[in-house]
């Protein structure tokens, strides 16, 4: 269902609201350079500040913007149960190919917990559900046994998983080698030695340089190592700039640097990027026009008045 480079995108606004003329030409920008799905919402979205209705009329003008040319996934989850099952109906009538849902947050459960809130959402919206383990955020880890037994139901197809303990990797190998099948968390992220190379990768620094980072998930699948390294470093200087300020800030100002049509601004409690590390950006962003692929997204564009 998923392959290539998935966008989470970026929300731009125009004071209090979204800006959905720019937000709209973003798509268009990313789909000419050949990514393979785009994601809605989420932290990269600033989903967290949206509202629910903010959220869905998102996923709707992705949608038409998009018209069926790749798929549209929708950020849903929460750490309730119920406001997942909402958002993820929400998302699937405003036209989403999928749902990412995220392990509740915050309030913690336990395994069984996790369990029952994965079979709820799934049972009662009936949509292809991608579950993302995020324990840098969530302060929770999906357990491998878990995802075992997740995997039998069928609307769970894919794993979104940023978990980085120890024999990790190896677990989630005995557990779920075959369902549900993976999206990296970046396309540079190393692949297991114990696992198949995920079909598909999500990679927020697409918003800057869709090529290039297609490019490198390309070289990296086919086993180019030498020519995939070479590729990374201008994204590696990028992401250590983008680092200095909290998601999606750092994004938001160097797309703007590409596109002047594009607010930089995010919705508090973020801030624009200090002086410092918006120098760094500036460089980063600069360095690309230097890299090993002609990265085309370099040249500004503004959508059409």
């Amino acid at each position: 269902m998923l392959s290539g480079v998935l966008v989470p995108l970026l929300t731009p606004f125009l004071g209090a609201t979204v800006d959905e003329n720019v937000y709209a030409y973003q798509v268009e920008r990313l789909l000419a350079a050949g990514v393979g799905g785009l994601v809605t919402g989420g932290i990269i979205g600033e989903g967290p500040t949206l509202a629910p209705a903010e959220n869905t009329r998102l996923v709707q003008v992705a949608v038409e913007a998009v018209a069926g040319r790749v798929p549209v996934i929708a950020t849903t989850g929460s750490n309730s149960t119920a406001a997942t099952i909402t958002a993820t109906q929400a998302a699937r009538k405003a036209g989403a190919s999928a749902a990412l849902v995220v392990t509740p947050y915050y309030n913690r459960p336990g395994q069984a917990g996790l369990f029952a809130h994965f079979e709820a959402v799934a049972q009662a919206t009936r949509m292809p559900l991608i579950l993302h383990n995020a324990p840098g955020r969530t302060n929770i880890t999906l357990a491998p046994p878990t995802l075992e037994r997740l995997g039998a139901f069928p609307a769970i197809f894919a794993l979104l998983d940023e978990g980085e303990e120890t024999g990790r990797h190896t677990a989630l190998a005995e557990a779920c080698a075959e369902r549900p099948w993976r999206i990296a968390p970046d396309c540079r992220s190393p692949f297991a030695p114990h696992l198949r190379p995920p079909r598909a990768c999500l990679s927020a620094m697409a918003n800057v340089a869709p090529r290039l980072c297609i490019a490198l998930w390309r070289q990296r699948l086919a086993g180019h190592g030498a020519r995939a390294m070479e590729l990374a470093a201008p994204l590696d200087i990028l992401q250590h700039a983008l680092d200095l300020e909290a998601e999606p800030a750092g994004l938001k100002y160097a797309v703007s640097l590409l596109d002047p049509a594009f607010n930089p601004s995010p919705r508090l409690p973020l801030t624009a990027p200090a002086p410092a590390a918006a120098a760094a950006m500036r460089v980063a962003v600069a360095a690309l026009a230097c890299a090993p692929l002609q990265d085309l997204s370099l040249t500004p564009m503004s959508p059409t008045p």
